[in-house]
């Protein structure tokens, strides 16, 4: 009778150094930051998710990966983009009320160089 073995998922990802590494992806298993707890992950999804948010770095992956579990939560993420949004329309407003100053006065507050 046959053993069954596990597939292998080789990726080639970089370390800290720039060396680029050679890992076995699948069934990999990385511990969130915060949150202390073990997370595993598809080997397709963690090449992704590692190539696009860092970088291809395995290192800098292992030392700040955060899971969904431990980041803000729906309502936290959508009051910060809310807020970033009114930031966004305050300073257009400022700049829009400081031309419309410029215009009824007739000066340049910001001369071109």
């Amino acid at each position: 009778m046959k053993k069954s073995r596990k597939a292998k998922a080789f990726y080639t990802l970089v370390n800290k150094n720039g060396k680029e590494v050679s890992i076995d992806l699948n069934n990999y298993k990385v511990t969130c930051t915060k949150t202390g707890k073990l997370k595993s992950f598809y080997h397709k999804y963690l090449n992704n998710l590692i190539v696009s948010k860092y970088a291809g770095n395995i290192d800098t992956f292992r030392d700040t990966y955060v899971s969904r579990e431990a980041g803000p939560s729906k309502n936290e993420r959508k009051v910060q983009q809310i807020q970033s949004r009114i930031d966004r329309y305050f300073k257009q407003i400022s700049n829009l009320k400081g031309e419309l100053a410029e215009i009824q006065t007739g000066t340049e507050a910001f001369p071109a160089a």
